[in-house]
This record gives structure tokens, sequence and C-alpha cells, in this order.
């Protein structure tokens, strides 16, 4: 009788495992971006063009080298000519142009005239870098929803052309607090690239176009419309 029980609990489990893989393989069919669940709706949004480009910021120390950032004309043969959703003509890029003062360890920025909010849960952060196959490391710089500064790296330069680089928002990051609904999530602050000392000789270029999140912003689409705004 025991042997006969088990086997029908055997054949019950054996029966069960092909509807529980097809679950977690929907589970993952919904973080796809544009597709809604009960609790989320991810959307797809720009944080900059960089049409603005001649308004960003650039700094380096002077001992490490002259830095001189500018807009110039140009984007990715892979982005629209005018963005679909918010017809942005997409014109010019963030070019930085980098003069060594000597081989060593270096760092510059990149920042945008005031943090950029971004809506929702920012879930990932993608930017259109056109590199020169240098060894350098690039870094986002994130305000979390306090206020404190984070850090997020985005990997080597380490190519040539156009490439759109991404990275994913670690939990880390604190982006929610339960009692607040009016302030959510984070701002974008810039960018700083570390150099590689082999490599920072002579003159270095890059440039920076459409920079967009990815983004839950679930709780920004159904908020009652008569809830109080905080912040006063």
């Amino acid at each position: 009788m025991n042997k006969a029980i088990s086997y029908i609990v055997t054949v019950i489990v054996l029966a069960l495992v092909p509807a529980v893989l097809l679950a977690q393989e929907e589970n993952t069919e919904d973080l796809r971006v544009g597709i809604t669940t009960s609790k989320q709706i991810i959307a797809d949004v720009p944080i900059t063009h960089f049409e603005d480009a001649d308004t960003w910021q650039s700094h380096m120390a002077v001992d490490q080298g002259i830095i001189l950032s500018m807009r110039r004309k140009g984007r990715p043969l892979e982005l629209p000519e005018t963005d679909p959703n918010d017809g942005t003509e997409n014109e010019y890029v963030l070019g930085v142009k980098v003069a060594f003062n000597q081989r060593a360890h270096a760092q510059f920025s990149l920042r945008p005239p005031r943090p950029i909010k971004i809506p929702g849960i920012t879930k990932a952060i993608t930017v259109w870098v056109c590199g020169r196959s240098f060894k350098h490391r690039l870094y986002c710089h994130l305000y979390d929803f306090k206020g404190k500064e984070m850090v997020v790296d985005m990997g080597f330069m380490d190519f040539a052309g156009w490439k759109k680089v991404s990275v994913a928002i670690p939990a880390t990051i604190a982006q929610e607090e339960y009692h607040w609904v009016n302030w959510r999530g984070v701002s974008f602050a810039g960018f700083s690239i570390r150099t590689d000392p082999e490599e920072s000789y002579g003159q270095y270029y890059a440039y920076f176009d459409e920079l967009r999140a990815i983004t839950d912003v679930y709780q920004e689409e159904n908020r009652d419309e008569d809830d109080m705004e905080d912040g006063w």
C-alpha cells in the first residue's frame, strides 16, 4: 500500500513540474519592457536626448589634464532622426575631449546643469557611447530618494564606434520609503570616467547620446486624482 501511495505522489509531482516551469517562464516574460502586470508598469523613458549638451559641465583636476566638453552634431544611425514618442529631433550629442598632462590614474566628470529626476522606480539605465577602444571605465552617478549620491559601474569603454551601454540599478540604492507618496525613485547626477594609466596619454575623445531609463511607473499611473501633495 505504501509503495502504491509513493508511486501516485511521484506521478503527481512529475505532472506538476512542467506547470511550475511554465509559470516561471511567464513571470520572466512579464519583466519585458512594455509588459504590464497588476503590480508593475514598465516604461522606457528618456532622461535626456543631449540636445542641450552645451549646458553640461565637465571637470578634471588641472594636474591630470585639460578637459573640454561641447555639443557636437551627430547621432548613432540606429536611433531615429526624431523620437516617435516626444517628437524631439536627434541632432546633437555630448562630446568630450581630454588632453592628458601625464601618464597616471586620472578621472573626469560630466554633469547636467541640474540633477534630472527619473519618474518611478528605476530598473536600469542605458546610454549610447562612442568609444575609441580605450580601457577607461564609465560610471553613472545617481542621487537616491534621500539625496545621497551613489555610483554605479557601467563597465569599460574598450570598443570602437557607437555602442548602447546599459546597467541594472542595484537594490542597495534606496528608491522609496512606504510613508512617502510624492517623492520616490532616483535622480541622474552625471557620469565620471576613470582612466587606465597605461592609456592616459595624448588626447582622448568620447561621445554620448540618448540617455534613457527602464522604470516602473505603476504608482505614478495609479495614484488617486484627489490625493494631496506633500512638500509644502
